[in-house]
Order: structure tokens, then sequence, then C-alpha cells
């Protein structure tokens, strides 16, 4: 179960999306521009009642934000699919997984296929495909840890010069630490390395780094990302159960120059929905089949005034530092105070 601060968290990423995360995509770019604006509209209004009848429940105020982003998917599918492979989508859905603790793929339209049309220059769909792969190989790692201590715990405990060695312990809950981490950050400069890290997906990995593990955090209870270079130096990762595409753990001390290139969406159109009229997909015990509009119309250019921009006053912009890596996405937390307040009124 979540703590009640996890949840908390959740539920503040939720309300600040209230307020931004159907003006992501402006809507005169859509294939159906008023269809999507209505779409919207019906999305923000369930969700800000279904948020005032959980009167402050933690639960259900984050069930609402997960079926929220769900159904503003929907209107993408309905009558924006022309914008699906773009940044701003890929960031919403990147959006989504923070928010919603029981998203699983596969997500519609994510990640964008290589080469689409109106991409994001930026495989942001990677990038979080890699962190939260990295998720569930570090609860694996440390489960893995916690198996082999319970099975070399003696039946009789009577000489405790034979109960496992808690240095070993640590070490190794570390190792799945630091490890994590690693291949989380790293796929931002794998991935993208032309794009500033923070915009790529570097400072994903704390919103997704498994702090509900109570026997990591207290074999390691000191644990910062900070302190991995010696870990890192000393632990082959792949032998520890993860997985990277290039096999580059990075270090904190050696991680590569940052890219400099800001988001932004590759030229093209997408002509007709990309899965057809039709789509039919599901989250958690719901199905969803949505019809497409607007395909009988001309399809709305990729040009230059819709182009995704990442800046410090976007809602996905980002803190960008020397070390990319330890900042965090601070416009998620911007309109929480304004949008609670609104919401609780």
């Amino acid at each position: 179960m979540h703590s009640i601060y996890t949840i908390s968290a959740a539920a503040l990423l939720g309300f600040a999306g209230i307020s931004q995360a159907q003006t992501n995509i402006t809507a005169h770019a859509c294939a159906s521009s008023d269809d999507y604006t209505t779409c919207n509209r019906n999305v923000a209004n369930k969700w800000g009642d279904c948020v005032r009848d959980c009167s402050g429940n933690g639960n259900c105020i984050v069930d609402c934000g997960c079926t929220a982003h769900q159904e503003y998917i929907n209107c993408m599918a309905q009558s924006c699919w022309n914008q699906v492979y773009s940044c701003e989508y890929q960031l919403f859905v990147q959006q989504y997984f923070a928010v919603c603790p029981s998203a699983t793929e596969p997500i519609p339209f994510w990640p964008a296929p290589n080469n689409a049309p109106n991409r994001c220059s930026c495989d942001l769909g990677k990038v979080l495909q890699t962190t939260l792969s990295a998720r569930k190989e570090q609860i694996s790692c440390i489960q893995n840890v916690t198996d082999k201590t319970l099975d070399n715990i003696p039946n009789n405990i009577g000489d405790l010069s034979n109960l496992p060695n808690g240095v070993d312990i640590a070490k190794q809950a570390t190792d799945c630490a630091c490890c994590g981490a690693s291949a989380a950050i790293s796929a931002s400069w794998q991935v993208c390395p032309h794009t500033i890290p923070t915009l790529a997906g570097a400072d994903l990995w704390p919103i997704f780094f498994p702090s509900d593990l109570p026997n990591l955090y207290t074999s390691i209870p000191n644990w910062a990302w900070d302190s991995c270079d010696d870990t890192l130096s000393s632990t082959d990762c792949r032998n520890a159960g993860f997985s990277d595409p290039d096999d580059k753990f990075y270090k904190p001390g050696d991680l590569p120059s940052n890219g400099s290139q800001t988001l932004s969406n590759e030229g093209g159109t997408v002509t007709a929905p990309p899965s057809g009229t039709v789509l039919t997909w599901s989250q958690s015990s719901t199905t969803y089949t949505v019809t497409a509009t607007g395909y009988d119309r001309k399809a709305v250019a990729s040009q230059s005034e819709y182009r995704a921009t990442a800046t410090g006053t976007d809602v996905f912009a980002t803190q960008t530092s020397t070390n990319a890596a330890t900042g965090l996405r601070a416009g998620w937390v911007l309109g929480v105070v304004v949008v609670v307040a609104a919401f609780m009124l």
C-alpha cells in the first residue's frame, strides 16, 4: 500500500494537471477543434466533481486523476489524433504515469513509432519506458536481496553469528538502488543526446523510484544518488538484473555533456487516425472504445506556430543545472495551491 506521503504527492500532481493537462495541445491544431474543446471541458468538469465527492480521501483523489487522464487520452484519440505523436502528447503520457500508480502499458499512440510524422525531436516515450523498466528491475533486485536474506536465516538463531551479515545486505541493497537510478537517468543521454537532459526526462527517476519499499530504505536509510560513484564503479549492474540498451550505467560523476536543444515537433502531418476510425484500449478494469472524428477533413499541418517548445514557463519545463539528474520538475508544483483551493471551494 502506498504511504500517505506517496498518495499526497500523486494527488497534488493530479491537481496540477487539472489546470494544465487539457491545454497542452492547442485545440485549433486538432483535426476537430470544436469536438476536442468540448471533450476536454467535459473531462475537466467530471474530474472536479469526482475530487469533490472524495471528501479528501487520498486514494479516491488518485483514482479520479487516473480516470481523468484516461479520458483526456480518449479526447486525443477522438478529435486530436493528428497530434498524438507530438511532444505535447508524449509529455502528457509522462504525466499520466506520474499521477496514476495503476497506469500500465500499452498506451495509445505511445511511444511514437520511429520516423512518425509530427513526432517529437526526442523520443520521450523510449526514455520513460526505460525509466519504468528500471523501476521494475529495481524492485525485483531488492526482492531478491530480501529473499536470499530470509533463506539464509537459520532455523535455530541462538547463535547470532549465524545471522546474515548486515553490511553485506546493505551493500546489495545499495547496488539495487544505484543501478536502478543509473539505468533510468542514463536513458536521457542515450536516447536524446542533443536534448537538454531535464527536458528529455533525466529528472523522472525520483518520481518512479520505489520509495515504498521498506526493505530498501531500512537497509540504506541515507542512500542518495550522488553517493553512487563508488558503488557503480565496482558493480556489474547487468549481473544484478538490470538491462540497458547500450550497456552504459553512468555514474553521478561521469555523466556525458548535456545537450542544448529544447523539444520541438519534427515536420510532417498525420493525415488519418493512426489507430483507424475506432480505437479500443484498456486500463485496469476499464475498457474504452473511441470513434475518431474529423478524419474526413483536411488534417491540420504541423506548422511552426504549433511546434512544441519547452521553456521555463511550460507545465513540463524543468530547472536546468550542471548535473541535470538532480533537478526536479518544478512546473508540476507551481499551480497546485491555486487548483486545490479551487476544488475545495
